[in-house]
């Protein structure tokens, strides 16, 4: 490709090198707070990820001008979907730094009351405690929880392996921009979540659910996880709802039988109370927002541009469709 060989740069590329280097401030900035272990050794971890993240944007420019150099459908995928890894790598560190900057203190108490104001208890514990104890329900709950990852990916691969190129990177711009805009948000704006802050739910964690292959594994995502601080608003439900929205746009009859699913991912977030019912009606508005307001951030044009001198993979497809 004669654009990846130019070295051009995604809108999402250039955002994650942004993004990296305010991470790198913040880590940074919490210097002295937190002691970590690298190979066995102590090390603070302001300094490590700090460094760390002002080393990645060049790590992501010499990875995207080497795979500019083929032209093979596989160097093609990674060049175009390594930023998925990143999002996961960026949500687990803005929980880190939520943590680091306010000391451990949090909003929940505030959201914790805003559930009881607006539905008369607690929601989290009411709907938990309502739902009979059964394996196939939990299991069904917590996949409802895990369709999270292949709704914000794989359509966008659909798109890809369809030489449908421009439109995977248009949504998958949209969906890195909204996955960006929250994850800075959690970093100045801490809500832990009913699971840390109910000591009734903290004391039992998830020891009541009994599910199969599913439950399991993200039983021991959450055991080995912090997860505390990126609640409000809920970022499950707000990329979840992008990515939806994209999918009725770009691949409809994939996003129908997406929509269960979906739907069950919101109830789940809840269920497994690991959101407040607020934070869902929170991520419902901010997923809103983002769906009507990210496209108008990520100009089309400059999308089309990056491909219309294309050649290899990109030029045989756009030759075979016509």
């Amino acid at each position: 490709m004669d654009e990846l060989k130019e070295n051009r740069l995604f809108l999402y590329d250039r955002l994650s090198m942004a993004v990296c280097l305010i991470y790198s401030l913040c880590a940074f900035a919490n210097m002295g707070k937190l002691e970590i272990r690298v190979l066995s050794i102590r090390a603070d971890y302001g300094i490590v990820y700090g460094t760390l993240f002002l080393a990645l944007p060049l790590f992501i420019y010499f990875m995207i001008r080497r795979l500019g150099e083929s032209n093979s459908k596989a160097a093609l995928f990674v060049r175009i979907f390594y930023v998925q890894l990143l999002c996961g790598f960026f949500f687990k560190e803005s929980i880190v730094l939520s943590q680091l900057f306010s000391g451990g203190a949090s909003y929940d108490a505030l959201f914790a009351s805003a559930d009881h104001f607006l539905f008369g208890m607690q929601p989290s514990i009411t709907f938990h405690q309502s739902v009979p104890e059964s394996p196939l329900l939990t299991e069904i709950f917590f996949m409802g929880y895990f369709f999270f990852y292949p709704l914000v990916t794989v359509g966008w691969w659909w798109l890809f392996f369809r030489g449908r190129i421009e439109e995977a990177v248009r949504s998958l711009q949209i969906v890195t921009v909204s996955f960006y805009i929250h994850y800075l948000f959690y970093i100045f704006f801490p809500v832990m979540g009913p699971k840390y802050y109910f000591m009734e739910l903290y004391v039992k964690w998830y020891d009541r659910f009994d599910g199969y292959l599913i439950t399991d594994f993200m039983k021991g995502v959450f055991n080995n996880m912090d997860l505390g601080g990126a609640a409000f608003p809920s970022s499950h439900v707000a990329i979840s709802l992008v990515s939806l929205g994209l999918n009725f746009k770009y691949n409809r009859p994939l996003a129908w039988a997406f929509l269960p699913f979906t739907m069950m991912l919101y109830l789940s977030t809840v269920f497994l109370y690991a959101h407040y019912a607020v934070d869902v009606i929170g991520g419902l508005c901010t997923g809103f927002l983002c769906l009507v307001g990210v496209p108008r951030l990520v100009d089309r044009e400059a999308v089309t541009r990056l491909f219309e001198r294309g050649s290899g993979y990109l030029s045989s497809d756009r030759e075979s469709e016509s």
